[in-house]
């Protein structure tokens, strides 16, 4: 490989080299609210809180309040329990179809699946990696009961177009909120914050997520406050007292360790995301700087808010890039790939879903070109320099 064009890039400096570059700084993170965290910790030790009680339920109330819900939100085992809820108390089961974007992590199609719906993969805007209404539509037949809607990264899918779509064919959205927890849809037509403009939406507190724990967790948000009660009842056991099961239901409570940890965490929202902010900003600049034009930047939505839950470039049409990955581990960058193979190519789902007419090139193109570079609250300039430095080294010219 030849070196690319850097000389407008700034230089690391020395001192910048030696400090370690993670994915995921969570030890930082962590070091930084550690008496926070040891006093919370501490408290629901002292209390023997552990499963639900008031730590749960001031974090959920706190969450609600915080990000400007205006709903309910009810805690669970984890972000894909959150979506089986979802599924569940809106009756979606055998003979229903539900219209998943091709390009996400499995939990999104997985769930419905397991509701006994068919999964129908839809496509991905090629820029902004979020589902295409145009191929939602395509998608959409006359046993459609819901779209999973999966703001992806940090930023929210286009509402403007797909809440209207939505209503017009009486489909519930059920909205994937585990990477865009705090994002917020700003459009012409439809406003409100992630999760919260459908019927039903879910989160994740997996301990790398923007708002993570110390272990799984996961929420279900809505304003409807009877899907809230019946989510909440399914999630322990079916009961809404004790030994009182009026259905079958699940085991996935939030406990109350976890949600002491997350109010700390939420305590120092605000913070937590500008730092993402500002980390992606500087990410732009760089990029920019490198003048690589073959390299794709993460497009912004006009009409949303970005959390930067990953910052995800695209590389030049037929990069190696497990070798170009290989190279940068090998020069002390990390780097992941979010994700490498759609859904509708998973084997899992060979013959367990659909896929919409004309397919989904787009999701199977940004499949192989997509790179995701360090992404945290402890990123610094001169570890970013470092990061850019290192890519435009090892990618060929061209």
């Amino acid at each position: 490989m030849s070196n690319a064009q850097t000389q407008s890039t700034p230089r690391p400096s020395d001192s910048s080299k030696q400090i370690p570059i993670h994915m995921v700084d969570l030890g930082g993170l962590h070091a930084r609210l550690r008496p926070e965290l040891d006093q919370a910790i501490n408290d629901v030790l002292q209390e023997s809180a552990f499963i639900r009680g008031r730590h749960v339920d001031a974090f959920e109330r706190n969450l609600n309040e915080s990000l400007n819900l205006a709903g309910h939100v009810v805690g669970c085992g984890n972000g894909t329990d959150a979506l089986a809820l979802s599924l569940r108390a809106l009756e979606i089961g055998p003979k229903d179809e539900v219209i998943v974007p091709d390009f996400s992590f499995i939990s999104s199609a997985e769930v419905v699946v397991e509701s006994g719906a068919t999964p129908v993969f839809a496509d991905i805007n090629s820029t902004t990696f979020q589902l295409d209404p145009e191929s939602a539509e395509r998608a959409r037949s006359p046993r459609t009961k819901a779209v999973v809607v999966v703001h992806l990264f940090g930023q929210c899918a286009n509402m403007d177009a797909l809440v209207p779509w939505a209503q017009q064919h009486q489909i519930h959205i059920v909205e994937d909120n585990a990477q865009s927890l705090g994002a917020k849809w700003l459009g012409d037509h439809v406003q409100g914050p992630a999760g919260m403009m459908g019927s039903i939406g879910t989160t994740s507190f997996f301990p790398s997520k923007n708002l993570g724990a110390l272990g799984d967790g996961g929420a279900v948000m809505t304003r409807d406050e009877n899907l809230a009660s019946r989510v909440r009842r399914l999630a322990n056991h079916g009961a809404e007292r004790k030994y009182h099961h009026l259905e079958i239901g699940f085991n996935s409570r939030l406990d109350g360790l976890q949600a002491a940890v997350l109010q700390v965490k939420l305590n120092h929202w605000k913070d937590l995301i500008e730092r993402r902010q500002t980390a992606a900003a500087r990410y732009d600049e760089l990029l920019n700087d490198a003048a690589f034009s073959d390299v794709i930047r993460p497009e912004r939505s006009e009409c949303s808010t970005h959390t930067f839950h990953q910052y995800c470039i695209q590389l030049p049409s037929g990069t190696d890039r497990t070798t170009l990955q290989a190279a940068l581990s090998g020069a002390g960058i990390p780097t992941a790939v979010y994700y490498p193979t759609p859904l509708s190519s998973q084997p899992a789902f060979q013959n367990a879903a659909k896929t919409e007419p004309l397919g989904t090139p787009v999701a199977h193109d940004v499949a192989s070109r997509i790179l995701a570079l360090p992404m945290h609250t402890e990123l610094n300039l001169g570890m970013q320099q470092r990061v850019v430095e290192e890519l435009f080294r090892l990618l060929p010219s061209t």
